[in-house]
């Protein structure tokens, strides 16, 4: 247990720290920051590989028949978030967060269905 709460906490203190770095590093680029539509694109190609990850756990408790260890906290929790990021993408009329909530909550949706239709079945 101990080890496990070391690599988590390393974990964070190296996402935070390089964050830090990589935002200080850009901070002062303008060029960087003036190019909305290119990270409106990053972001909903990022949005349709969390979208991805979302159907694969989906498809995987459906052949495999078992939801056993699977948690459907993290699925509900991001569905709520992506409903917001919708609400937010409509009123900064940002087509990047309305299309991620779209897709990722299609994916999250399978996948709950999923893991709710095997936890129905396991009872």
């Amino acid at each position: 247990m101990k080890k496990l709460l070391i690599e988590i906490t390393l974990s964070a203190v190296i996402v935070f720290g390089l964050t830090f770095i990589a935002y200080n590093f850009l901070a002062g680029i303008s060029p960087f920051w003036n190019t909305q539509f290119i990270w409106s694109v990053v972001l909903a190609v990022g949005w349709a590989i969390v979208a991805a990850g979302y159907y694969h756990q989906g498809w995987l408790v459906y052949t495999q028949k078992s939801s056993a260890n699977v948690s459907i906290v993290l699925p509900i929790a991001v569905f709520f978030i992506q409903c917001v990021l919708f609400v937010k993408g409509i009123y900064y009329q940002d087509w990047s967060l309305v299309w991620g909530a779209v897709i990722v909550n299609s994916g999250v949706v399978f996948s709950l269905y999923q893991i709710m239709r095997q936890k129905t079945k396991q009872n």
